[in-house]
């Protein structure tokens, strides 16, 4: 029995020694090496792509301060009268047959209000778009909008009543201010009517009431008539 036991302790102690020996030479070393540099280039995988979102979001983020800082200039130069604005007048008058007024300083925005030739507008603010300098006036105590600045003076225009529209393009005469409604006639181009009077829908389209040589009575497009 003792001598089993002594020979299970010799084979161990051979077995753990030829063990040592395989770990510390080069090779075992080199194993290890090629472990730890797999585990490197493994988190380096993940770390890149990462610092790639970083870089992006970082430029993103200088990006919107320079605009911000931009817009923020534009506020100040406004609210100064000078640089983004060219001042800010008390009173303005329309100068085109009719102009609308719209609920900001586009005419992508709706329109709120439809001003005839001569009409006096008190101006309370102005701003300098890239199309142009739009004003912003007052309808009423409670109702502001927005007018361009080539729609109208700084000077008194002398109102005169239009009485002709004259059509710049085939179109329909409806009998009411909207697409919707039927059409009476097709008037072709160049052809002029007498003009009654205008109205502004719910879609914020401006129309046209007008009458035809033989007495017809109908609306049509702002867009397709000029008003004289």
């Amino acid at each position: 029995m003792n001598q089993s036991k002594k020979i299970i302790a010799v084979c161990t102690l051979t077995i753990g020694i030829v063990a040592g020996a395989t770990i510390f030479t080069p090779t075992g070393m080199n194993a290890a090496g090629n472990v730890v540099l797999a585990s490197v280039d493994w988190v380096n995988t993940k770390i890149n792509p990462i610092n790639t979102k970083l870089s992006s979001l970082e430029s993103k983020i200088a990006s919107l301060e320079a605009k911000v800082t931009s817009q923020q200039q534009e506020i100040n130069n406004l609210k100064a009268g000078n640089g983004g604005s060219t001042g800010i007048h008390s009173v303005v008058y329309v100068n085109k047959s009719y102009a609308t007024v719209h609920s900001g300083a586009s005419r992508v925005y709706k329109v709120v209000a439809t001003k005839s030739k001569g009409t006096s507008l008190t101006v309370i603010d102005s701003f300098n778009s890239q199309t142009g300098i739009w004003y912003r006036v007052s309808l009423s105590s409670t109702l502001k909008g927005w007018i361009y600045s080539g729609d109208i003076s700084t000077s008194k225009v002398t109102n005169t009543n239009p009485s002709q529209v004259v059509t710049t393009g085939i179109v329909y005469l409806r009998k009411g201010a909207s697409p919707g409604y039927a059409s009476i006639e097709t008037i072709q181009k160049g052809v002029t009517l007498k003009y009654i009077q205008s109205f502004t829908n719910d879609q914020g389209q401006t129309w046209y009431n007008v009458e035809t040589s033989s007495g017809k009575r109908g609306w049509i497009s702002s867009s397709l008539g000029e008003v004289k």
